[in-house]
């Protein structure tokens, strides 16, 4: 039985998903329908972001209090030099919390950009498309698999905190959130000294 997981979310998918919905629009008078597919495109958006605070609630009704320490790493300031690194504390519920609202925040942008790509240089397809796979990407994101599929959360890819991936499948280990004992005391030394 393939892994839908990794099969829906491979950078492939997207593009073939991508390629052939674009052959199948563009053979479509879409200009009689416009105002139905700004409709299709709003609905879908309204429902994404309804999901994403049901999600909210659900975490919160979950209400797991269980303690999450680890050490964000160091991000690059404007002018080149890197911030220290920042020891978290922080609860399961919270950090659930924090990361779908990223997602929402993610949402947004990507909204904006098609309104920018339909209103301004009159592309339709994005509408289509981004109905669609708006469904998906929540789906399929880590908050919605846990708490909504209920895989588990304690080994893999699940396990808290997430993993940073960038847009293109590369893992940047320096990016990533440090987890091990020694990285923490370190943190909490130079918390403790500033």
């Amino acid at each position: 039985m393939p892994n839908w997981n990794k099969t829906l979310n491979h950078p492939l998918f997207n593009v073939a998903f991508f390629l052939v919905s674009r052959q199948i629009t563009k053979r479509l008078d879409l200009d009689n329908y416009i105002w139905y597919l700004r409709a299709l495109y709003v609905t879908a958006q309204l429902a994404i972001l309804g999901m994403s605070y049901y999600l909210i609630t659900v975490v919160k009704k979950k209400n797991d209090k269980t303690l999450l320490r680890y050490v964000e790493p160091a991000k690059q300031n404007w002018d080149g030099t890197d911030a220290p690194e920042q020891l978290v504390n922080i609860t399961v519920m919270d950090y659930d919390i924090e990361e779908i609202k990223k997602s929402i925040k993610q949402s947004l942008m990507g909204i904006a950009m098609i309104i920018v790509l339909h209103l301004k240089f009159n592309y339709v397809q994005p509408l289509i498309i981004q109905s669609i796979l708006g469904f998906k990407t929540f789906l399929l994101t880590k908050e919605a698999r846990i708490h909504i599929w209920g895989e588990r959360a304690t080994t893999g890819e699940l396990k808290r905190p997430f993993r940073v991936v960038s847009p293109f499948g590369l893992n940047n280990e320096k990016m990533q959130p440090k987890v091990d004992q020694g990285s923490i005391k370190k943190a909490e030394k130079a918390r403790k000294a500033a």
